[in-house]
């Protein structure tokens, strides 16, 4: 069988994404559940996709192959490339030119209106084999209809089809631009993007980001997905990859909301599970299929006790023990001290606390305190503040240990090597 670039399962090549890009570096003997055949049909429409991003390294284990993407000089998402590619048979194609064809004008047209220009005007000289039926013409008007292509209207018991108006997006480049770039569902603005000409493309491209996560947006289709169970109260089912090993597991969730890192661009899906009764977090690059599910009746009740949890959230741990009626919270607590010319880490605690409380103590010592369900997750946070905090404690005495032991081993480290290099230098 011939080699396409074009893709048929965005699942399958968003798996090869994450692998080259996202979860480390592998060598080709380490892809597992997947052929050699497979293999170099996805790393080939990588690299058709990715030119100029795509690169290797070799090592004592063999070729490595990996997306290398630099977003100081990337303008544009290079991974919303996946999207835009999908196979199609050859009356897909011709399908999609004639009736964007017939239907050019704006006037509404029945399915056999359709029909007989199909037949009498653009495939007059073929074989009758070469009609498409008319099941076939009906569900790709569906089809595009659902897509926003076109749209119908009743008149009488007989339906009316007709293309939908071309938005204006004059004066949007700038809009569009920002926007497929930073949103979660960005990508729909990248195929707006790309409908302006290429002057207006060239004018707006004035954006540059300090901190650009690109990855999430090959997880666009999903996000697409929770946001319509979310308006609609609906479930959904999940397929996800366990973390430590490449088994699969079925979840049916309610979503309730997205999360999003602002360390690394990850994102996770609260949710309500099902089966066991609580709350979990999802991560979205672990999530393989996804379909929407019933409307849940209890949707609003749900959203108001998750909206009591994230009160007690810092990052997306939710509670410890998986148990409906777990709310136990431990307790943070740090002062910190700065000079009068540093107002700026009062300003930066003010902006930073997330659920937590910033108390002033007088001009130069401030007090933060937080209830969380995970104490460890706060840890990292704190540690940027290492050189002004005067005191830290923490219900969890593990936790306080802890916070001091890496201070007594960061001491140990520094002034261990002063010591030894004063004793060097006294030789």
């Amino acid at each position: 069988m011939a080699y396409s670039e074009l893709i048929k399962n965005i699942d399958t090549l968003r798996t090869y994404i994450r692998n080259f890009y996202i979860y480390g570096f592998k060598t080709r003997n380490k892809f597992h559940g997947k052929s050699s055949r497979t293999y170099d049909d996805e790393k080939r429409r990588l690299e058709n996709y990715l030119d100029g991003y795509m690169t290797f390294r070799s090592d004592e284990n063999g070729k490595v192959s990996f997306l290398s993407i630099d977003s100081r000089h990337t303008i544009h998402n290079p991974l919303y490339k996946i999207f835009k590619a999908k196979s199609f048979t050859a009356i897909d194609i011709s399908l999609h030119f004639m009736l964007m064809d017939i239907l050019f004008d704006g006037e509404k047209k029945t399915l056999n209106q359709i029909l007989d220009e199909i037949s009498d005007v653009y495939l007059k000289d073929f074989s009758s084999d070469a009609i498409p039926e008319e099941s076939t013409v009906r569900k790709k008007l569906k089809e595009y209809e659902g897509l926003g292509l076109i749209a119908s209207q009743k008149d009488g018991k007989t339906m009316l089809y007709f293309r939908k108006a071309m938005t204006d997006l004059t004066g949007l480049g700038d809009t569009l631009a920002f926007f497929s770039e930073i949103a979660q569902c960005g990508v729909v603005g990248n195929f707006l993007f790309d409908k302006l000409n290429d002057g207006e493309q060239k004018d707006s491209e004035i954006f540059q980001f300090k901190h650009h996560y690109i990855t999430s947006s090959i997880e666009s289709d999903f996000v697409e997905m929770v946001f319509e169970a979310i308006r609609e109260h609906r479930s959904l089912t999940i397929e996800q990859k366990r973390e430590k090993n490449d088994r699969t597991i079925l979840n049916e969730v309610l979503p309730l909301m997205i999360y999003q890192s602002t360390q690394d661009g990850r994102m996770y899906l609260m949710a309500y599970r099902y089966n066991g009764k609580y709350f979990l977090a999802l991560r979205f690059d672990y999530i393989l299929t996804m379909k929407v599910g019933e409307v849940y009746p209890g949707f609003e009740q749900k959203r108001a006790e998750f909206e009591d949890l994230r009160k007690h959230i810092w990052g997306v741990a939710l509670r410890h023990k998986k148990k409906h009626n777990d709310t136990k919270t431990e307790h943070v607590s740090f002062c910190l001290h700065f000079e009068d010319d540093e107002q700026f880490i009062y300003q930066r605690l003010l902006r930073e606390k997330r659920c937590g409380k910033v108390t002033r103590l007088d001009e130069n010592n401030v007090q933060f305190d937080a209830d969380v369900f995970d104490a460890m997750e706060i840890i990292p946070w704190a540690r940027t503040f290492i050189c002004r905090i005067t005191e830290f404690k923490c219900s969890d005495n593990g936790i306080t240990r802890r916070f001091y032991n890496d201070i007594k081993k960061m001491k140990q480290l520094y002034f261990g090597r002063q010591k030894n290099l004063e004793e060097t230098n006294a030789l």
